[in-house]
């Protein structure tokens, strides 16, 4: 207490920093063009290498242009893989024989290919078999399908292939949603960053095929990380008016990595050189690791002031902006935390996914939310993976995809000025669905193809638009946790495309597209 002309005067403790205050602080920083790009680029610069992995199934996992059963005993004679098949195969014109006839292949071996097949052709054909020996290919690049034999019953192995980075991604989005809304955003983002950069080597050098899987699902779990948390430092780092176009060009990066990975793949020669043209860009994360910023936003709802100002201003911090003291109630906070057990913070963490069904209200946005991410996913992965179905180049098909890809995070911007968010997503899942729905009535090939990749362009703006909506829907406290949540669903449709395009599409080509059709209209 301080006495003044014989009157007690009481200092005036410093008022915390409100949101207003944030607010006021980010349109200054803003005006930082440099800053804003800046902070961009390193926020959406790690969905190249998540374009690449996640896309990059259609080449690793590749089908060989023609497989048969192994035979041992023809190995060492001169025929070719036509005249083998020819011999050995119940459909020798079939692209997949999962079957062989049970001949004495060693008798064969002594005579030359005319004798053998008119041996065949008189004597009354023998039982089949399974192809007990393994599996011969002719295909235009070693692939991880050919390497371990992932054909016939095996196909469902190859799927999982795909199905592994999904389910990283499931989990990826599950566990760090809520883990940097309670440990920061920068903390997880590093961590996924470092994963990344061990994962992504690990797979190419895998020796084996379920070491090969497990090194996938880490590059999935490790993408789901630096989606979800960068997108939510930058939206917590923008301001509302420029939040709008910042998301919708969040995803470009994706559009990046999907046209230049058909570059990458057509010159590699097999699978494990194409992991490793994905994987060195993966060390420029070192960048992010020592740029990236926490966001203020969360520091601010954590009370941590100075941490705040400092990543709004650095080490010069304008005259006439004060650094909140913290009140005792503050620090004991903070000491309390600070002394949790792992467990405690883990139950704390969970706890923020029942306050998103709180409320009827919250239910209700955080199901339509769910909904949607599940379509746009599994229609987005279903178009990009259906090019084998198509009948059309599959380098030049990625390729497009990535091209039509583009546009359809730009369409948001302009049609959220005119029609606002609910109109823009009713529109664009409506397009998106008769467009693979028309499929089903022309042929095969370039007119399938043009009119799918209207539903890719419409699949990606659904992206576009559904992110954005859910990161409006829900306050700060819950934000990543719904955004996290919401990709989760997201993941189940990815994880179901592979098995909907290479098990069902072989039964009927228009399967997959019909049925994401349904599901957009």
């Amino acid at each position: 207490m301080i006495i003044t002309n014989g009157e007690p005067f009481r200092a005036v403790p410093r008022r915390a920093m409100t949101s207003q205050d944030l607010e006021e602080a980010l349109a200054l920083r803003s005006k930082n063009l440099c800053w804003v790009v800046s902070l961009f680029l390193l926020t959406s610069s790690p969905g190249i290498l998540n374009a690449m992995h996640i896309n990059s199934y259609v080449f690793l996992a590749e089908l060989p242009t023609y497989s048969w059963c192994k035979i041992p005993a023809l190995a060492n004679t001169n025929w070719t893989g036509e005249e083998i098949r020819q011999i050995s195969s119940p459909s020798p014109e079939a692209q997949e024989n999962c079957v062989m006839y049970d001949w004495n292949y060693t008798m064969l071996s002594n005579l030359s290919f005319p004798e053998a097949l008119n041996y065949t052709s008189t004597h009354e054909k023998p039982s089949e078999t399974t192809c007990r020996w393994g599996y011969s290919y002719i295909e235009e690049m070693s692939s991880i399908t050919t390497e371990w034999d992932l054909v016939c019953d095996n196909t469902p192995l190859r799927s999982t292939v795909q199905v592994a980075v999904a389910v990283g991604k499931f989990a990826g989005s599950f566990c760090f949603a809520m883990l940097a809304d309670k440990f920061g955003r920068r903390v997880i983002f590093l961590l996924c960053c470092v994963l990344y950069m061990i994962a992504a080597p690990a797979v190419a050098m895998s020796p084996y095929y379920y070491f090969m899987l497990a090194m996938r699902l880490a590059v999935g779990v490790a993408g789901a990380g630096v989606y979800e948390v960068g997108y939510t430092i930058l939206s917590e780092m923008t301001l509302t008016k420029h939040r709008a176009v910042l998301g919708c060009l969040y995803n470009i990066s994706y559009a990046v990595g999907i046209t230049v990975l058909p570059l990458l793949a057509y010159f590699s020669t097999s699978w494990r050189m194409l992991q490793w043209c994905m994987s060195f860009p993966g060390f420029l994360l070192l960048i992010h690791c020592w740029f990236m910023p926490e966001s203020p936003r969360w520091l601010l709802n954590h009370k941590r002031y100075k941490e705040a100002l400092k990543v709004l201003y650095g080490s010069k911090i304008p005259e006439g902006v004060s650094v909140p003291q913290e009140d005792d109630d503050s620090k004991a906070e903070r000491a309390a935390k600070c002394n949790h057990l792992w467990y405690k913070k883990v139950f704390s963490s969970i706890m923020k996914l029942f306050q998103l069904f709180s409320s009827a209200e919250l239910i209700s946005r955080i199901s339509l939310c769910h909904l949607g991410w599940f379509t746009a996913s599994f229609s987005y992965f279903m178009i990009a993976l259906n090019g084998d179905n198509f009948h059309f180049n599959k380098y030049l098909y990625i390729a497009l995809n990535g091209i039509f890809e583009a546009p359809g995070y730009l369409l948001p911007i302009f049609m959220n000025y005119r029609l606002g968010r609910k109109s823009s997503c009713v529109i664009l899942y409506s397009i998106a669905g008769f467009a693979l729905l028309i499929i089903l009535a022309l042929p095969k090939g370039a007119p399938v193809v043009t009119v799918a990749l209207i539903g890719r362009l419409c699949s990606a703006a659904m992206f576009a638009e559904i992110i954005l909506y859910t990161s409006e829907l829900f306050p700060t406290c819950v934000r990543n946790t719904a955004i996290g949540t919401s990709l989760t669903q997201a993941q189940v449709g990815t994880i179901a495309a592979p098995f909907v395009v290479d098990i069902l599409g072989q039964k009927a080509w228009y399967f997959p597209s019909t049925l994401c059709g349904i599901l957009c209209v």
